[in-house]
């Protein structure tokens, strides 16, 4: 069953929670920083899918791009533009408050130079559809940037973080993922289904990461001194595109060029 747009509005606060933590802040800095390996310095169109509090699109728009900004959750709708006015630039993102199937309708006359769908694919129904869509709204020559959970490395976090080998071994095969917020299953994918799909829709491989390499897997503590953050950070923007370590990673990160 998907989740839905009251079930998000209900977990603003756990998800702010998390965008705080050191791990959150990682994700964020990491996937921004590939995502600029494939960008020139010239303003470009960006679609955020499924943007959330507003993070990424506040973060492209003070660089001085357009942004647009799509997402389902009344409540993320009013962080998002509360965060956007505080920040300075509203007059650089559109708001749409609409779910990410929509999107192929919603701006069927309109390309992006960039797309963002991060964190939101385990969350739609019939993903591979909506991937279609939102495919079909690259420009010739755009890029679309998938962030999501690595299934693969849910038995390392239950060895490594919880120590249960129990639970790793029964994790092996898994393909769904059991949400704390929601309470229930979610489905996983890896990065190798989520490339093929994408070069089914005319899409080229460009940039194949792993996100939060080792933070995954180490014990939470020591991340919150800011010294051993740097020194993690450091070490996690070197792994991102170091074979074999990104294959482990908790999320992948795939970007792909519109043929």
């Amino acid at each position: 069953m998907p989740i839905t747009a009251g079930e998000f509005d209900s977990v603003v606060g756990e998800w702010k929670e998390w965008q705080s933590s050191p791990w959150g802040q990682l994700l964020y800095s990491i996937s921004q920083l590939n995502i600029q390996r494939h960008l020139n310095i010239r303003p470009i169109r960006i679609l955020d899918v499924g943007g959330g509090n507003g993070t990424n699109s506040i973060y492209f728009a003070k660089q001085g791009h357009i942004v647009t900004w799509l997402d389902y959750s009344e409540a993320m709708f009013s962080e998002a533009k509360q965060a956007a006015e505080r920040e300075g630039v509203t007059g650089q993102i559109t708001f749409y408050q609409a779910d990410a199937g929509s999107a192929r309708d919603l701006f069927r006359d309109q390309q992006f130079d960039l797309i963002l769908c991060h964190l939101m694919i385990e969350f739609v129904p019939e993903p591979r559809e909506v991937l279609k869509g939102i495919c079909e709204l690259i420009a010739p020559n755009g890029f679309l940037s998938l962030v999501d959970t690595n299934r693969y490395s849910e038995v390392y976090q239950k060895v490594f973080q919880t120590q249960d080998l129990g639970a790793a071994l029964d994790k092996i095969e898994t393909t769904e993922y059991f949400h704390p917020w929601f309470k229930r299953n979610t489905p996983l994918y890896s990065s190798v289904e989520m490339i093929n799909y994408l070069q089914t829709q005319g899409c080229k491989l460009i940039g194949d990461y792993g996100i939060l390499c080792v933070c995954g897997y180490l014990p939470n503590e020591p991340k919150y001194e800011v010294e051993y953050f740097n020194r993690l950070e450091k070490l996690e923007r070197k792994l991102t595109d170091t074979y074999p370590y990104k294959l482990l990673a908790r999320f992948y990160q795939v970007i792909v060029r519109k043929q």
